[in-house]
């Protein structure tokens, strides 16, 4: 017999004879780094192509899922599956730039409109944890896990009327004279974690962790448009252009509340 196919096979059985757990959780995200930084005041944000890798991304929230089993051979070690759901707005001085910017830019406009990204990460990620004995009803966890991230970001658009401009109470981007819309291209990436926490009662887990999700480089489409009221017909002018980027690093600190149960009857001695 080959030696990956008994390799399967004993890992087949480990996982059949083990304890399996699955648990949610919720909780928020804490940008670092790079990922982090802005620094508007010298107008280096990198959506505006101004400064390599500043993403200036905000505190955002998490929801996943954990998939444990907690292995025969040592019922203290597991083998972890996790995935995550992660979003976050900017940071709060890009908002406050660009309402400042805004509001002296098109002080003479009868409107405008503005919406900024939302950065969503899906790591997707297997590792290992280790529980060590607390005290009765508590165990202290670490654990270590790798896999991949789906990054996605969603429009940056903007658009604006002069004070002529025919539409009274616009609703949409469509009905600006001028737009700017910036539509970012997906990314997957090589990602890992690093945490600890707690589980309490064997249920319950409390935990923190540092995710370094990958860098790729950050991609869109933008496309121009300007509308034009000539004696009562509209006429649009459009131009597209895709832009290439400079690497965006998502890095960020999780602290996040579980709940987990046992899917399947015990098999070894509770730990």
């Amino acid at each position: 017999m080959k030696p990956s196919l008994l390799l399967f096979f004993l890992l087949s059985f480990a996982v059949a004879q083990a304890q399996l757990y699955i648990g949610v959780r919720g909780g928020v995200t804490l940008p670092q780094g790079f990922y982090a930084e802005s620094r508007m005041s010298d107008n280096q944000w990198m959506f505006t192509q101004g400064h390599q890798k500043m993403a200036g991304a905000g505190r955002g929230w998490l929801g996943g899922v954990d998939v444990s089993f907690a292995l025969p051979v040592h019922p203290a070690l597991e083998i972890t599956f996790q995935a995550d759901f992660m979003q976050s707005g900017v940071s709060k001085n890009v908002k406050e730039y660009y309402d400042i910017r805004w509001a002296t830019r098109f002080q003479n406009c009868s409107q405008y409109l503005m919406q900024l990204p939302k950065l969503r990460n899906i790591p997707i990620m297997a590792g290992v944890r280790y529980a060590h004995p607390a005290s009765t009803t508590i165990d202290f966890y670490g654990e270590a896990l790798a896999g991949v991230n789906l990054r996605y970001i969603s429009d940056w658009n903007f658009a604006y009327s002069p004070a002529d401009w025919p539409v009274d109470q616009p609703q949409s981007f469509d009905d600006y004279a001028c737009a700017d819309l910036r539509t970012y291209a997906p990314a997957t990436t090589f990602a890992f974690r690093l945490g600890a926490g707690f589980i309490i009662a064997k249920r319950v887990t409390l935990g923190a962790s540092f995710n370094m999700l990958g860098a790729a480089p950050l991609e869109w489409d933008r496309t121009d448009i300007a509308r034009y009221n000539i004696y009562g017909t509209i006429v649009e002018n459009s131009r597209t252009e895709h832009v290439t980027h400079t690497d965006i690093n998502p890095t960020l600190l999780l602290v996040h509340l579980g709940f987990r149960l046992p899917a399947t009857r015990r098999t070894v001695q509770d730990w």
